[in-house]
């Protein structure tokens, strides 16, 4: 009980950036106050609404969870080799962007060592 609803607020808090994300996009566009607020509101309502049929079928497709992990490690390499490292670069020097890099790397490879 206690791990759900610790998921659960995991969850929740994750999608505030989320909504402030389209709420920064839409605000400078001339959208209202509220339209605005409605409008990320509802960017995250598909999640409660496919949770369920995504729970009932998650066994079936955990031999395929190798690949989306992989799929989704990739994107996220990607993302930092071709847009957060050069602009690092762009706003410190070689050596600072370089240790920074390397030691966030090393923190992370760590945290995955049982």
């Amino acid at each position: 009980h206690k791990l759900g609803l610790f998921i659960s607020m995991s969850l929740a808090i994750h999608n505030v950036p989320e909504g402030l994300a389209v709420a920064l996009v839409l605000q400078p566009s001339g959208l209202s106050n509220i339209d605005t607020a409605l409008w990320s509101i509802f960017t995250s309502l598909p999640q409660p609404v496919f949770a369920v049929p995504a729970f009932m079928s998650v066994n079936k497709f955990t031999p395929f969870l190798p690949i989306g992990l992989g799929f989704a490690a990739g994107a996220m390499g990607n993302v930092a080799i071709r847009e957060l490292i050069p602009e690092a670069l762009e706003e410190l020097s070689l050596e600072l962007a370089v240790t920074t890099t390397t030691a966030a790397f090393g923190i992370m490879t760590m945290c995955q060592i049982p």
